[in-house]
């Protein structure tokens, strides 16, 4: 077992520079090494990091996933290991992961005996759906910041949680997804760029039966499309995974970009709340696109939806709105602009970072005065 870190909460006095030990994906354009960056560029934080996809590759062959599933158990305690060591060396007062998949319930134990206060920066709609040890672990965090509003009033009753959840919404990522100017040229009418969900290849199918323009350019850039290609008309594009700067550039081919939100969410058979926004709700704006987004209460309360993101209900009123907007090039770019307006720099994340800071600062002052 390592050594106490001298900056447990002992030090807490000495909040102004805050040591932070981030654990977190760190490919350009993951949720995760965004967030760490803008963190880092704070002045009054000292941040190191493990970076989770050094130990944990997500290789597409089959056969280099099954080497992957016979190795999980050794890497798991190579990932383990390194996080103690980095604990060692670097004192940190605080252990903060973004989702924390790898990070197990007796790993956190272990983490607070050391005096450390552990965080969790949680992105996703239920903490229930990665499976048991996830879910588990996720109870064990003295503090869990989500992304998602819906979460701090249901924690206990929908998920059963007792450790403190607080909220911080998404946002964009100011190195990567902030644009100046509108694209220069279109190539595609619609664009759209999310991971394949069956809810979203039904919209999608409902979207082209109810369009009825059989030459309009479309493109769904994400993983999984190209695997159900044969349901949709046969001139559209499917590129694939989209991801750092790329994403940003194919957004910007679209003359008219979709956000979807995941509105069902099923646990062992029973209903859960689904998202209210996601992380193309700032990004979009921030690259100054022209996008129409899924209506919920939480977006019509941060986007305008006459005059900033025109919002749809169901795929007929998303063609409708398609239908309008594409003979309205200037009306586009200038919505495109006041919701870039709107996002930048509020939705960022270095304004968020701030916010995540804020919180954990209030509750470490609130553990150190017990």
């Amino acid at each position: 077992m390592p050594m106490k870190p001298e900056s447990g909460l002992a030090d807490l006095g000495k909040l102004s520079n805050l040591r932070l030990l981030f654990v977190g994906e760190s490919w350009r354009g993951s949720c995760a090494r965004s967030l760490r960056e803008a963190i880092s560029r704070r002045p009054d934080v000292v941040l190191d990091e493990v970076d989770e996809d050094h130990w944990f590759t997500k290789p597409r062959s089959l056969w280099l996933r099954a080497v992957n599933r016979l190795t999980a158990g050794a890497f798991q305690g190579e990932f383990r290991e390194q996080v103690f060591a980095r604990v060692r060396e670097f004192r940190p007062q605080v252990f903060m992961t973004y989702k924390g998949t790898l990070t197990d319930a007796s790993s956190l134990a272990a983490l607070k005996a050391l005096g450390l206060v552990t965080v969790n920066v949680y992105p996703d709609c239920s903490p229930h759906s990665s499976g048991d040890s996830h879910q588990k672990a996720v109870g064990e965090y003295d503090l869990v910041i989500s992304t998602k509003p819906f979460h701090k009033s249901r924690w206990k009753e929908v998920y059963g949680y007792d450790n403190r959840c607080e909220f911080v919404p998404q946002g964009y990522d100011p190195s990567l997804h902030l644009v100046e100017g509108p694209a220069p040229e279109s190539d595609f009418d619609v664009v759209m760029v999310a991971t394949w969900r069956e809810e979203y290849a039904k919209l999608m199918q409902d979207f082209a039966r109810n369009l009825g323009i059989d030459d309009l350019k479309v493109a769904i850039g994400g993983t999984g499309w190209a695997a159900h290609s044969g349901s949709f008309p046969r001139h559209w594009v499917f590129p694939g995974g989209l991801h750092g700067p790329t994403y940003v550039d194919w957004l910007r081919k679209g003359r008219i970009c979709i956000a979807p939100l995941t509105r069902s969410v099923v646990f062992k058979g029973r209903q859960q709340p689904g998202d209210e926004d996601s992380t193309r709700t700032y990004e979009l704006a921030a690259a100054r696109c022209f996008f129409i987004h899924r209506r919920t209460d939480y977006v019509k309360s941060i986007f305008d939806e006459v005059t900033e993101v025109p919002m749809f209900g169901d795929s007929e009123e998303l063609a409708l709105l398609v239908r309008r907007f594409l003979d309205q090039p200037a009306e586009r770019a200038k919505m495109a602009a006041a919701a870039q307006r709107r996002a930048v720099p509020a939705y960022s994340l270095d304004m968020r970072a701030a916010q995540v800071l804020d919180i954990l600062r209030k509750f470490l002052l609130g553990q150190a005065s017990r």
